[in-house]
């Protein structure tokens, strides 16, 4: 017996006898193996016993529902139930889903009040959320910052990374001896913009950073983010009538855009196109590029707020949003020309009805070629990091438009990353994950 097969059979003797750390452990290890009821089995076993880690990742299936069917009320009885043992993951998963409303009905100040618990348990996850909010509500903020380098020192790598952003550009935080170690560990774990501070000089200031110390003013960030941060009522700058099509600039800041491409790497897959027919996703030879979907159960208060600023700048609810796709084209990749609405009867079907308004967001501007194309319109967009557009595709009657034709051209050099949102003409009802 090999000794991985000997260690495996020590830890299932060692979680037969009823030790939860070690069924907990177990189920990772199976599930790792590719042994997917095993590990669901003993999971939900370290689950039962109130283990906080099993807890959330159970619930976090639960409101997947892949591997088993989607049950929300169970989620939520699971994360709260792990809330109450201490855990500050917890606290932030619920947080997330209490301000999205995946059970009641969306409620910002309860999902808040649960973050800042969770910043106040000293978690550095919530720190980094919270430090990127506050930047939303006092962009420059002095707290903002004070939070982010919490956050980094604690060795959250999201916060590391915005740190060294802003060193880039001027904006000192911390020392060097710092900086150098999270280069490293941005390269090591392939963070997708890990090039962009590799090479960033060291910043020689005469004032030494100082390191934050002392209790945060919990009072100034509750007030701060009593409601959502950073809500834009713009209106944009049209640029055609048919189609619709309004530019929106600096909708994202640039920190921002570099938050949601690290939020999603993990998350990246081929993308695929919508077979009607058969209510699936399918691969398509029209759209060559990748694409990771922010489903709920992905996405944190900072994905949230933005995706309410969206909804804002869109003109319709938020919960008439699908999924936030996060778009990367590679050299040569594209999107063909093509519609974004559905053909009418399969409209009818569903019941979200119609996607009658598209929106997209530039997230970096590295990159050759790729521009958006309007055929009818003849207008090529590309836009800055943090512009957008928003493009109606139905008439004035609700009507597909056929005059928003429009493709993603190939890219030429360097990675192309996109934020693209489609909008219902009701209460988007999901048919996939989340």
């Amino acid at each position: 017996m090999s000794s991985g097969a000997q260690n495996l059979a020590a830890l299932e003797a060692k979680a037969s006898t009823g030790a939860v750390e070690a069924q907990f452990e177990l189920a990772v290890v199976l599930d790792r193996l590719g042994r997917r009821d095993e590990a669901r089995s003993w999971l939900e076993r370290a689950a039962s016993a109130g283990h906080p880690p099993a807890l959330n990742l159970a619930a976090m299936a639960d409101l997947q529902g892949l591997e088993v069917p989607r049950n929300i009320p169970q989620a939520i009885e699971r994360l709260r139930r792990s809330v109450a043992s201490g855990s500050s993951a917890a606290r932030r998963i619920l947080a997330a889903q209490t301000a999205i409303g995946t059970l009641d009905e969306a409620d910002w100040p309860g999902g808040m009040s649960l973050l800042i618990a969770a910043g106040q348990a000293r978690d550095p996850i919530a720190l980094r959320e919270l430090a990127l909010l506050v930047e939303m509500a006092s962009p420059g903020s002095a707290l903002a910052e004070d939070l982010l380098l919490r956050a980094g020192l604690m060795g959250d790598g999201l916060a590391a990374f915005a740190i060294l952003r802003r060193q880039a550009s001027g904006r000192v935080l911390a020392a060097e001896e710092y900086c150098s170690q999270w280069r490293a560990g941005i390269a090591r774990f392939n963070h997708p913009l890990a090039a962009s501070v590799a090479n960033v000089a060291p910043i020689v200031s005469e004032i030494a950073p100082k390191l934050p110390h002392g209790e945060l003013d919990w009072q100034q960030i509750e007030a701060l983010l009593a409601t959502p941060p950073g809500i834009a009522a713009s209106t944009g700058v049209a640029l055609s009538e048919r189609p619709l099509l309004r530019r929106f600039d600096g909708l994202l800041s640039a920190e921002e855009c570099d938050y949601l491409i690290g939020s999603v790497a993990r998350l990246m897959r081929p993308a695929e196109v919508v077979d009607h027919e058969n209510r699936r996703t399918v691969k398509s030879r029209a759209r060559t590029n990748s694409v990771g979907v922010l489903w709920p159960v992905n996405q944190d208060m900072v994905i949230h707020a933005i995706n309410l600023r969206l909804a804002a700048v869109a003109g319709l609810a938020p919960e008439n949003g699908e999924m936030t796709n996060i778009l990367m084209y590679r050299h040569g990749e594209q999107y063909l020309p093509h519609y974004d609405f559905f053909p009418v009867e399969a409209a009818r079907a569903d019941p979200s009805g119609q996607r009658i308004r598209t929106l997209l967001v530039y997230l970096n501007t590295d990159y050759v070629g790729g521009d958006t194309k309007f055929l009818t319109a003849g207008i090529m967009v590309k836009g800055n990091v943090g512009d957008a557009i928003l493009f109606h595709n139905c008439d004035a009657a609700g009507g597909p438009d056929k005059s928003s034709l429009h493709a993603g051209q190939p890219v030429l050099g360097g990675q192309k990353w996109l934020l693209s949102k489609w909008y219902r003409e009701t209460r988007f009802v999901p048919w996939g994950p989340g």
